[in-house]
């Protein structure tokens, strides 16, 4: 029964077995941590709003399409929401049509948002590749 004891408690023993599995799995996780650092640089940069050059404004797909072009009234809610700028939506419906609102004139384009689900920004230039 001493003898049992004595392989379940020696250090040297249970040392050498987990030793190669405890150095495999730190090579791993320094690998994993090394490539997720250099793909969160890249991921962040085409998230980040202002590497894409000089953004007007964003406005959510909703509010774009409660705004009335001709009229130039927002038809959803009261005015004054800080959501609610006539401007950047006359802008975004002058450049794109409904329903996705992504387009071009040469100068100004119209991109999807990273941050929004249903977000779309005019930007000065082109839009990043997706």
């Amino acid at each position: 029964m001493s003898n049992f004891t004595d392989q379940n408690n020696d250090a040297s023993t249970t040392g050498d077995r987990e030793g190669p599995a405890t150095e495999l799995q730190s090579a791993d996780r320094r690998h994993f941590s090394r490539n997720a650092l250099a793909g969160s640089a890249v991921l962040l940069s085409l998230g980040n709003r202002s590497a894409w050059g000089q953004t007007v404004g964003c406005m959510s797909v909703t509010t774009l399409n409660s705004f009335n072009p001709t009229t130039g009234m927002f038809i959803s809610a009261p005015a004054g929401r800080p959501e609610h700028n006539v401007d950047l939506a006359k802008e975004i419906h002058r450049i794109s049509n409904p329903p996705d609102f992504l387009g071009t004139d040469g100068t100004y384009s119209t991109c999807q948002d990273p941050q929004s689900l249903d977000g779309i920004c005019l930007v000065k230039g082109r839009c990043p590749p997706p």
